[in-house]
């Protein structure tokens, strides 16, 4: 289950397989790990180290260290945020089938909302500036993962636009997960004359500051996009990539 683990980031190391062995249910919730002398042996790494990783293992809400008790798997869904998305899409063929899904569930929810307070508090410098990312999202000859990422930039320019501080600070946190998955993700990008018509017609509700135009554009195309997705894992056709292969080895 465990292995010794090379110098250079030790404290990383550690935390990715301890990481993936409690996401995977290796150590379930109220479950203690073994004791610091041992798991420090069998990781062949220092206690200092160890207990650096434990604490960040903590803070991710995935252990509680409790002095005379020990470390013990707290149930990561009732205590860890959603920066936990990237590790578990990695792992979505195995333990969490449905992380994909729930995923695309979420991207919609936010996009209607976060169109909804766009259109209301849009201003004219707004409008040029996703008018600019939509032209670079049309541009001939562009692959599907440039496409998907001028789209992604133009929804984050449209979440900035929504001025809400709370929903930017939550899209910030599964940016990085997002990005880190376009193999996958890209797939939500049909084709790029559906995004080309998509930014217009979004465009278009702006600037009459029309909310329930946005929102009906918005959601007619993340539940299309959603659709395709799923429609292409299912078939087996699009594969999640295993981002914790390091440990695998």
């Amino acid at each position: 289950m465990l292995k010794p683990v090379e110098r250079q980031r030790v404290a990383d190391e550690i935390v990715e397989q301890l990481r993936a062995l409690i996401l995977t249910g290796q150590y379930r919730p109220g479950a203690k790990l073994p004791p610091e002398r041992e798991l420090a042996r069998t990781l062949a790494v220092n206690r200092a180290s160890l207990r650096e990783a434990l604490k960040k293992l903590e803070h991710m809400g995935l252990v509680r260290i409790r002095q005379g008790d020990g470390t013990r798997v707290e149930n990561f869904m009732e205590t860890a945020g959603l920066e936990l998305v990237a590790h578990l899409v990695p792992l979505g063929q195995s333990a969490y089938p449905d992380i994909i899904r729930d995923a695309l569930e979420f991207r919609r929810m936010v996009a209607r909302e976060v169109a909804r307070l766009a259109a209301g508090r849009v201003e004219p410098d707004d409008l040029e500036r996703l008018e600019k990312i939509a032209l670079r999202a049309a541009a001939p000859g562009i692959d599907p993962a440039e496409v998907f990422a001028h789209d992604f930039d133009f929804y984050m320019a449209l979440t900035a636009i929504a001025r809400n501080r709370v929903v930017s600070l939550l899209v910030n946190t599964v940016r990085e997960a997002i990005k880190a998955y376009t193999g996958i993700l890209m797939h939500v990008i049909v084709d790029p004359e559906f995004v080309r018509s998509h930014h217009e017609q979004l465009l278009a509700a702006l600037e009459h500051r029309d909310a329930d135009a946005a929102v009906a554009v918005v959601d007619d195309y993340m539940e299309r996009g959603s659709q395709h997705v799923l429609r292409l894992v299912d078939e087996g056709r699009i594969g999640v990539p295993h981002a914790e292969a390091r440990w695998q080895r």
